[in-house]
């Protein structure tokens, strides 16, 4: 067999491509610039220039580094000897000649050239700024704050984190305590990693400054930590001792007017593990002020042998305002209560996907065991294996999802009994007052109970008790789906539905692959083959319309009453996700019997 004559795909892009190389050459000397290589192999390009800055008597030095997947990905170019306040990473001194977002970079535009253009904006920009000519400036760079915080992400340990309101503002004091709470994180990178969040500051003193922070779910193992904080801008270095030995340093000079008040902060170093928080003025909106806080975190952990190491812990906003800033419909929701009927397949998406949305409240109402099959298409994996679906779900939302109080109940609604010693022996009143107490409670109610019995119970009493019921299945071999709602004010109601399925007039069936059936092993009860990825249109349709309802019109719910999924074409075949929207009028047989 010949051999392949094309170079391999892992060679240099010069080597693959030299004419563009030449091309980016040629683009410098056009310029007037003789740029110097400072390393060319494995992939890295990287040349040095003395660049004729506009506006500015001396040439400006710059590194510019090549992307291994040039001319796909945007160079990176730094100014060494600069020092800007705006557009420059202060630690590695690039400069931020595009924006954040996707599509910024120009592939076809030679480097060079790039650099010309963007560097003259950049400088122009910085000269409105120092000019106090904002409107100018504004008009010239990303209206967007420009935050120190972010920076030092990439130096920071890994997979430890200390969170705090993000929404508070800056100490008014130059130091003092804080309360951290703490809790172990271990992971395979690194089983040190722990998560604390800053609880409360405090003066020196011990007394309480600013408003107390945290969850309405904190961990049963969690520690309370006291720290140390101190405020000063922290300079742009990479090395975590070095600056604990600028806060020690600023501390120090603080000590020559308030001696005991900084002995009573250095005293929470003593142990094996302190934590000392940094607070600087940070930009958290575009403008001329830094008017945020913004947080360094230092940890320093001491061996039996007194030697010691500090590492940089990132921080990170986490009030309520920061986590759902991305999602301004969550403000409606926190409030609200869901009752969560099924959390197999659909439902146990849903759950979560309200939680995430930032639901105040899910009561999760499940019978069922999790089993090793049930992975395929259920939100949690192995650690959930033969634990209860609701508790095993109602525990993950409450260590992610903070702000979404989980309650899980374990039953079986509408269950027969045949033996009255099997019945709860605190059963005082009737056995439906706890499941009525819930519906009442309920703002929706979600159905992913994938049973006919429940579905005509629960719709019936949501129906009578005035709460907004929604439900959703999907069909054998997962072919299709429903998605229904019914409002107190409804004309039809679940039967009204049903009716209509039957006649297939107002409204059509959803597909049904009846080969689609399959009895595990093992098992007694045969089920529908399919995965979560298929499942997850109809969860999530339910929760698009269950916040629809839920958000007070923040979010359009829908002008229809029944969503009909259809998955598979004639034959089987996979087709993509088509939702065709219908009302749901009074049934003759039903709720317009008297029409």
């Amino acid at each position: 067999m010949a051999k392949h004559k094309e170079p391999r795909a892992d060679h240099d892009w010069w080597t693959l491509w030299p004419t563009v190389l030449n091309d980016e050459l040629a683009a410098f000397a056009r310029l007037g610039i003789s740029p110097r290589t400072i390393q060319k192999r494995n992939g890295v390009l990287i040349l040095e220039a003395d660049w004729p800055a506009q506006g500015q008597s001396a040439s400006m030095l710059l590194r510019i580094g090549y992307s291994p997947l040039h001319p796909f990905f945007r160079p990176a170019v730094a100014a060494p000897n600069a020092n800007f306040d705006r557009h420059q990473n202060p630690l590695t001194r690039e400069l931020c000649l595009l924006t954040q977002e996707a599509g910024q970079w120009n592939s076809n535009q030679l480097v060079a050239d790039f650099i010309q253009e963007r560097l003259d904006q950049l400088l122009r920009t910085l000269a409105a700024r120092n000019e106090g000519r904002w409107e100018d400036a504004a008009k010239l760079e990303e209206q967007v704050p420009d935050p120190l915080m972010p920076y030092f992400t990439g130096l920071a340990e890994d997979d430890s984190v200390i969170l705090f309101d993000g929404q508070a503002t800056l100490p008014a004091a130059r130091h003092g305590l804080m309360e951290v709470v703490y809790t172990d994180r271990e992971t395979w990178r690194n089983p040190a990693a722990f998560e604390g969040v800053v609880r409360q500051l405090k003066d020196s003193q011990g007394a309480s400054t600013g408003k107390r922070f945290g969850f309405p779910n904190e961990p049963k193992d969690a520690q309370v930590i006291t720290g140390r904080w101190v405020k000063f801008t922290p300079p742009p270095i990479t090395d975590a001792g070095e600056l604990l030995r600028l806060a020690e340093e600023e501390l120090g000079r603080h000590a020559v007017l308030q001696p005991g008040s900084v002995q009573k902060l250095n005293e929470t170093t003593q142990g094996p593990f302190s934590i000392t928080g940094i607070a600087f003025p940070d930009e958290a909106e575009y403008g001329s002020q830094k008017n945020g806080a913004g947080w360094l975190f230092l940890v320093t952990r001491r061996g039996p042998t007194g030697d010691a190491e500090t590492r940089l812990i990132l921080g990170e906003r986490a009030g309520k305002d920061d986590v759902f800033s991305r999602l301004p419909v969550a403000r409606s929701l926190l409030t609200k209560k869901v009752l969560v009927v099924g959390c197999g397949a659909i439902g146990g998406f849903a759950g979560l996907e309200l939680a995430r949305a930032g639901v105040g409240e899910i009561e999760i109402l499940d019978f069922d065991t999790v089993q090793p099959g049930n992975s395929l298409r259920w939100p949690l994996g192995r650690s959930a294996w033969g634990s209860a679906k609701s508790i095993a779900l109602a525990k993950f939302i409450a260590a992610n999802y903070p702000w979404t109080k989980a309650i899980a109940v374990g039953t079986r609604i509408g269950a027969a009994e045949t033996d009255p010693d099997r019945l709860p022996g605190d059963q005082k009143g009737h056995v439906l007052a706890p499941i009525f107490d819930l519906l009442r409670a309920a703002h929706v109610v979600v159905d992913a109970s994938a049973s006919p019995e429940v579905h005509l119970a629960l719709s019936h009493y949501c129906r009578r008790f005035s709460v907004p019921y929604v439900m959703g299945y999907a069909t054998l071999g997962l072919a299709g789906g429903i998605v229904a709602r019914h409002v107190p004010d409804s004309e039809g109601c679940f039967v009204c539905l049903q009716e209509h399925l039957k006649d297939k007039q107002e409204i059509p069936r959803p597909r049904v692959d009846d080969a689609g059936i399959v009895i595990p092993v093992g098992c007694n009860a045969p089920t529908f083959t399919g995965g979560g990825f298929d499942l997850q249109e109809i969860s999530l349709e339910i929760v698009r319309t269950a916040v629809g309802l839920l958000s007070d019109g923040t979010y359009d719910p829908g002008g229809w009453e029944v969503a009909v999924l259809t998955l598979k074409g004639d034959g089987g075949v996979r087709m993509l996700p088509h939702w065709e929207g219908y009302q749901c009028p009074a049934h003759p047989r039903c709720c317009g019997a008297s029409l």
